[in-house]
């Protein structure tokens, strides 16, 4: 199965609200665990340069700050979405173990070429360490009820030594989230880079926030669990 998606309309399911079909597209494809993300637009694929537009990068191994930048300085789609919007489609499949290929509809032929294995438009390599189901769904399938800021600190934990998120490392909570809700994890700054299934509501982590963990039960009077959020339910995004 290999979704194609044509970006002339923007879509809203349910609750769900997408500004363009880059973001629908790349949740369907790791829902059925698709074979090839293809999106086709105005545009030729991701381009070396804005004043190159002919000009394409054929294959991108890995998305990091190098190909962020070209996205940055890319020509805008026609489409709702633009540059930006691909390369986070490009992060959801790729890292769901699924590659993809940015082409231009426009182009005559241009199903056939890719079929034939043809190089056309860019594309993007599936990711060699496949994300478990469960944490795509939280990083990019469900739906987030709030957030929660930390500190530098905690954000240390969590990037770089693979911990999990402690009360002690919260800063701020927002939102109306339940136990068992997922959130999104927020730097200092205020940008997202990680989301996690919640073990406290919004009500309790404002009451434990900045605490040790063995102050927690005479905070709230028990202690269900010693994490914010358990490193197995937590995704770096």
């Amino acid at each position: 199965v290999i979704p194609i998606i044509n970006e002339n309309d923007s879509v809203s399911v349910d609750e769900i609200k997408f500004g363009d079909n880059d973001t629908l597209a790349s949740l369907v494809t790791t829902l059925i665990d698709a074979d090839l993300l293809i999106i086709l637009s105005d545009i030729n694929g991701l381009y070396v340069d804005r004043d190159t537009p002919n000009k394409v990068v054929s294959m991108v191994e890995s998305i990091g700050p190098r190909i962020e930048k070209l996205a940055m300085g890319s020509a805008p789609a026609l489409g709702v979405g633009g540059m930006k919007a691909k390369l986070q489609a490009a992060r959801t499949v790729t890292t769901s173990g699924i590659p993809m290929i940015i082409a231009n509809g426009r182009s005559k032929d241009v199903l056939l070429r890719i079929f034939n294995g043809d190089r056309t438009g860019t594309l993007f390599l599936a990711a060699k360490d496949k994300m478990v189901a469960r944490k795509r769904w939280i990083a990019y399938s469900a739906i987030s009820r709030g957030e929660i800021k930390v500190d530098d600190g905690a954000r240390e934990a969590l990037v770089q030594r693979g911990k999990s998120l402690l009360a002690s490392g919260i800063v701020e909570v927002k939102g109306n989230f339940k136990t068992g809700d997922i959130v999104k994890i927020l730097n200092e700054q205020g940008r997202e880079f990680a989301r996690g299934v919640v073990n406290y509501s919004r009500e309790e982590l404002s009451k434990i926030k900045g605490l040790k963990t063995s102050q927690i039960k005479s905070r709230l009077g028990y202690k269900f669990y010693d994490e914010a959020v358990h490193r197995d339910n937590l995704v770096i995004v």
